[in-house]
C-alpha cells in the first residue's frame, strides 16, 4: 500500500513512518518547510503545510491512504495556530485525500479531547464531558469529530485515541521532563495518586497498522492504550528510575496546583495539572473488537527500549 504521512518529522509521525516501511508499505513523507528531515533521507518527501490543499492533493496522488499524525502539541499555543492547524488542517487533508481517490484516512486524535477538570476512570468512546478542557482539546476534537463524518462508501474514515504516547524518539513530553529533573525531579501532582493512562509509540503504530487492513464500519474512534494501569507517580518513578533522574517530587495538593496553574503561578499549566492529577483511565475494548488490537509492548519492555535510546542520544550529544 502507497501511503501518505503527515507530520512525518514528528515524533508519533516518524514512528509511524518507519512501522509501515517495516511493513513493507511504500510511503510519502509530508513535512513542512524548515522542518528537520535528515532521518527521511531515502523516504520520498513533499514539502508543505496544511494551510495549502493544492500540495496537500499533489502529495496524495497515487495514495491509497493516509495517516494524518500533523498537528500542534503544546496546550498553550495560540488559539488561532491550535485551530488553523487541527480543524482547517484535517479538513484540507480529508478533501485532499478525497480528492487524490485515497481510500483511506487513519487520524491520529488523543485521549485529550475528553480532558477536564474531573476523572476519566474507565471511559469509553461514547463518554465526553460536556464542553473539553482548554483549546487543545477542543480543536482536536472539533479534527476528529470531521473526521468521523468524512468517512463514505469508497473512503473509509477512523480516528485513534492515544493516551500519553512515550517512548524512544519522544521530542515532544521527555525533554519538559527531563527539564524537571534536572530542576529536582519530575513534579507530581496529588501526591501522584490518581491513575494515568498511557500508550507505547510501538503499541500506537501497531494499532494505525491494524487500522489500515480493518474493514469495519467508517467513521469510528478508538481508544488505543496499554495494558498496565498505575498511578502517575509509579510512571515517573519507574520512568526516573530507568534515566538515572532525581525521584519525582511531590507540589502539593490537585486543587491548588491547578488554581496556582490557572492563574499562571506555576511552570506547569493547567492542562497538565489534569493530565497529571485526575484519573484517567480509557476501555480499549472496541479497538480490540473492531480492529484486533492488543497492546504487545509491556511497560516493563518500554522501558528498557526508552532507557537505551536515551542512553545512545545522550552519548551523541
Amino acid at each position: 500500500m502507497r501511503c501518505l504521512v503527515t507530520g512525518a518529522t514528528g515524533f508519533i509521525g516518524g514512528a509511524v513512518l518507519r512501522s509501515l516501511q517495516a511493513a513493507g508499505h511504500e510511503v510519502v513523507a509530508y513535512v513542512r518547510e524548515g522542518a528537520d528531515s535528515r532521518a527521511l533521507r531515502e523516504v520520498e518527501r513533499i514539502v508543505g503545510d496544511l494551510g495549502d490543499p493544492n500540495r496537500l492533493a499533489l502529495a496524495a496522488a497515487h495514495c491509497e491512504a493516509v495517516v494524518h499524525a500533523a498537528g500542534i502539541t503544546d496546550p498553550e499555543a495560540e488559539k488561532d495556530a491550535l485551530g488553523w492547524a487541527h480543524v482547517a488542517g484535517t479538513e484540507n487533508t480529508l478533501n485532499a485525500a478525497k480528492q487524490a481517490g485515497c481510500k483511506r484516512m487513519v487520524h491520529i486524535s488523543c485521549a485529550d479531547v475528553t480532558l477536564h477538570d474531573g476523572p476519566r476512570s474507565f471511559w469509553n468512546e461514547d463518554e465526553a464531558p460536556t464542553r473539553p478542557f482548554g483549546e487543545l482539546a477542543r480543536t482536536k476534537l472539533h479534527a476528529e469529530e470531521l473526521v468521523r463524518v468524512s468517512g463514505k462508501k469508497g473512503f473509509w474514515t477512523c480516528a485513534l485515541r492515544p493516551a500519553l504516547v512515550w517512548g524512544p524518539g519522544d521530542t515532544t513530553n521527555l525533554p519538559r521532563w527531563e527539564a524537571e529533573a534536572e530542576s529536582g525531579g519530575v513534579r507530581l501532582v496529588g501526591r501522584g495518586k490518581r491513575l494515568m493512562a498511557t500508550t507505547f509509540i510501538d503499541n500506537l503504530t501497531d494499532a494505525v497498522l491494524r487500522a489500515l487492513e480493518t474493514s469495519v464500519t467508517t467513521g469510528h474512534v478508538y481508544y488505543v492504550v496499554d495494558t498496565e494501569l498505575s498511578l502517575s507517580r509509579d510512571f515517573f518513578t519507574e520512568l526516573s528510575s530507568a534515566l538515572g533522574w532525581p525521584k519525582p517530587r511531590n507540589t502539593g495538593p490537585y486543587r491548588w496546583a491547578f488554581l496556582r496553574a490557572q492563574a499562571g503561578l506555576s511552570s506547569l499549566g493547567p492542562v497538565e495539572v489534569i493530565r497529571r492529577g485526575q484519573s484517567s483511565a480509557f476501555d480499549m475494548s472496541r479497538a480490540k473488537q473492531d480492529l484486533g488490537y492488543e497492546p504487545r509492548v509491556s511497560r516493563e519492555r518500554g522501558m528498557a527500549e526508552l532507557a537505551a535510546w536515551y542512553r545512545r542520544t545522550r552519548e551523541d550529544r
